[in-house]
């Protein structure tokens, strides 16, 4: 790499030019979505789109009916099961990720 200072030609890895003593800042990649940011936009796709299902099941079903209480049990018990995988995953995906800085 060059220095963006002086242009002389220095490691990759320096932090300070050995031409001119300057401070050497990385080359940036450009900024696109990052992680957190997808997740984030994944957790609020999935509650919007099980709220949007929650609606239309209401809508299409009529008050007091069979057919209504079983919907709504079943729209329940995929929002538990969906809590429940949520939480056990992050927590697998903690703990890898714990015993990865422990080899550091």
């Amino acid at each position: 790499m060059f220095c963006k200072h002086c242009g002389s030609e220095i490691d990759d890895k320096a932090v300070v030019c050995i031409h001119c003593g300057r401070a050497v800042t990385p080359e940036q990649e450009p900024t696109s979505l990052t992680g957190e940011s997808k997740k984030g936009m994944g957790v609020l796709l999935s509650l919007v789109l099980g709220l949007i299902g929650l609606i239309i099941g209401l809508c299409l079903y009529k008050e007091n009916t069979v057919e209504r209480k079983t919907f709504i049990n079943g729209w329940v018990i995929g929002l538990a099961i969906s809590i429940i995988l949520g939480v056990v995953v992050g927590i697998a995906y903690g703990s890898y990720i714990a015993s990865l800085y422990a080899y550091l």
